[in-house]
């Protein structure tokens, strides 16, 4: 008997979500385990789930594909921070919010 490690149902029938990144996966907070296979010079994050969290998993990276891309407008703060790998301007009051 194995446990999801998204919504912890236990029973035998688990699947592997497997992702290659060059991304430090760490920062997303998620119990990612890393796995390093022989043949690739990358590390793999990978979750043990159960069907419907692998559907629900799926469904995120359709939703993902399938919505535009936030704008590029700039906001004319000048100020830039880092958003999950990328670089982003925010309000003063957006930065003043999170980072105090």
């Amino acid at each position: 008997m194995e446990e999801c490690v998204r919504c912890k149902e236990v029973d035998e029938d688990r699947r592997t979500l497997w992702m290659r990144c060059f991304y430090e996966m760490n920062e997303l907070e998620v119990p990612f385990e890393i796995q390093y296979t022989p043949d690739v010079p990358a590390k793999y994050y990978t979750l043990r789930v159960c069907k419907r969290c692998r559907a629900d998993w799926m469904a995120a990276i359709q939703t993902w594909f399938h919505t535009p891309p936030y704008p590029d407008d700039s906001c004319g703060s000048g100020i830039y921070v880092r958003r999950l790998g990328d670089t982003i301007e925010v309000t003063e009051e957006e930065f003043q919010a999170k980072y105090g």
